[in-house]
């Protein structure tokens, strides 16, 4: 049996995406043209879902209508798949329901004729987020590339029908997607590729950085723009190292992500730990067999959680088993306001009674307001998974 990223890579990446082309003629064969028809029609067609996503029978799996979302285009005849808030939240836990499929599904667009059209990144995960990429299982001895990981929105690149568009990972709608057409019309991004139309069957990937766009690092105005960080080829699947990209950035006149001039893994581990470094994300590895696994440094993680640091981020944390490792990224004052929750939280643990006492008393750490059925689903298998 080939492994995801053995010999057989591309091979199974045309197996998952033939099977998502598929889908996307099932979903055009039964008129659904919004987000909200695709929905309700997913709901029925259950069977077909696992069918397309490789899907496991796992009574500890949510359903997988819930973990994948369709959006379409307003005006073109454009389909894309996105995984979900659920899929991204929940499967932290049970990484055996990202399925190769399902991975691709981090934007990836088909027409309706489910051609497709652009092919972004798989999902990839932090250095020791699951067990692909704890640190023992990484490729040993094994070549390795690691470029900046710039701190703006994704930017989906591609040529429809000869005009180019930037989507985000799962929306034509976006803000941000909006933003970046509009900015692909007024500068010469692209036009060198007039000479190599055959490059037109690439997707590109880039980190768009604009003052919307920004979450923790802050860029000079001479760093807006796209900057190129991947690219996927449509025919072969081929996923582009960086000397490749330097060419295809030239062609394209784009800036190329930069690449770190070191050479031991342990060292790049070790220089995340680095709290004099600031403003800055962090890398994204990327392996000789096509490998990624992204690392930050604690100094931008720390920001990450004071900015999320709610009472479902840190249930989460614990059901993950990661929760100490998190709080250790974060300054001593938002640690203790941290430390108060979690007291909070064990609290209505400790209720006497059933487990339904338990999780109704969690309802209650939040507003009426803020107690959506995500963050119930939480408080619930939260319990479960404590006193399991």
């Amino acid at each position: 049996m080939h492994t995801l990223y053995g010999d057989g890579h591309y091979e199974l990446m045309a197996k998952a995406t033939q099977g998502l082309s598929n889908l996307i003629k099932s979903i055009v064969q039964a008129g659904i043209t919004t987000k909200k028809e695709y929905k309700a029609w997913a709901r029925e067609n259950e069977s077909l879902l696992k069918k397309a996503f490789w899907f496991p029978e796992d009574e500890a799996l949510p359903p997988i209508h819930s973990l994948v979302s369709a959006f379409f285009h307003p005006e073109l005849p454009l389909i894309g798949l996105n995984y979900t808030p659920v899929a991204h939240n929940v499967l932290h836990a049970i990484p055996q329901g990202w399925t190769l499929p399902l991975r691709v599904c981090r934007g990836v667009i088909f027409d309706r004729e489910a051609n497709l059209v652009a092919l972004p990144f798989l999902k990839f995960y932090n250095l020791g987020e699951n067990p692909e990429t704890a640190l023992d299982n990484l490729p040993t001895g094994m070549a390795f590339e690691a470029s900046e990981k710039m701190d703006g929105h994704l930017g989906i690149i591609f040529n429809y029908d000869g005009q180019w568009l930037m989507t985000t990972r799962g929306s034509f709608l976006s803000s941000t997607g909006k933003l970046g057409c509009e900015m692909i019309k007024k500068i010469s991004v692209l036009k060198g590729w007039d000479k190599h139309p055959e490059l037109n069957r690439i997707t590109l990937l880039t980190e768009f950085i604009h003052p919307e766009t920004r979450v923790h690092v802050q860029y000079n105005a001479d760093e807006d723009g796209f900057v190129l960080i991947g690219a996927n080829n449509l025919d072969t699947l081929h996923d582009y190292d960086y000397n490749e990209l330097l060419f295809l950035g030239k062609i394209a006149d784009l800036s190329v992500t930069k690449l770190w001039q070191g050479s031991s893994l342990n060292n790049l581990v070790e220089l995340m730990k680095d709290r004099s470094v600031q403003n800055r994300e962090g890398f994204v590895i990327r392996f000789a067999n096509g490998l990624r696994v992204k690392v930050k440094f604690e100094t931008y993680i720390g920001l990450m959680v004071k900015a999320k640091l709610t009472y479902t981020y840190l249930m989460n944390r614990m059901i993950s088993g990661n929760l100490e490792r998190m709080l250790a990224t974060l300054d001593e004052e938002i640690r203790d306001i941290a430390m108060i929750m979690l007291g909070r939280i064990m609290m209505g643990l400790a209720t006497q009674g059933t487990n339904r006492q338990k999780w109704t008393k969690l309802y209650n750490l939040v507003d009426l307001d803020d107690a959506t059925s995500y963050f119930k689903q939480i408080c619930r298998t939260f319990v479960k998974h404590m006193r399991g």
